[in-house]
């Protein structure tokens, strides 16, 4: 199967793998205009070390994802932590809850109430 965009198939590097082959048992009795063996050995250990890196960035990547939504799990967590405890030190209806990102139950109530008109 093909992801979107690329021209190849997955198993490239496979089927180039089998192609190799298939010439170093026969290079006697075959050519390939404007590309030698070496040549194409060489292209296919690029490459495979190529895939290895994209693969293994890959992979650092979902790590750095999965531990980055932690660590915002972590302090949103603490966010609503801190915010509940302003509530409760301050009441829901201060004007002092708007300092620490949250909206009075005034303010809320008030909308709603124009909303309904």
């Amino acid at each position: 199967m093909r992801e979107t965009g690329e021209s190849f198939p997955r198993n490239t590097l496979r089927q180039a793998e089998l192609a190799l082959q298939g010439w170093r048992e026969l290079q006697k009795k075959f050519a390939v205009p404007n590309l030698s063996l070496p040549e194409f050995e060489r292209i296919i250990t690029e490459t495979t070390e190529q895939v290895d890196l994209a693969e293994r960035l890959k992979e650092e990547r979902s790590k750095a994802v999965t531990v980055r939504n932690e660590k915002l799990k972590d302090v949103w967590d603490l966010t609503k932590r801190i915010r509940n405890a302003a509530k409760a030190t301050f009441g829901d209806s201060s004007s002092e809850i708007e300092k620490f990102g949250g909206k009075s139950s005034r303010q809320r109530s008030r909308k709603f109430e124009e909303e309904e008109e």
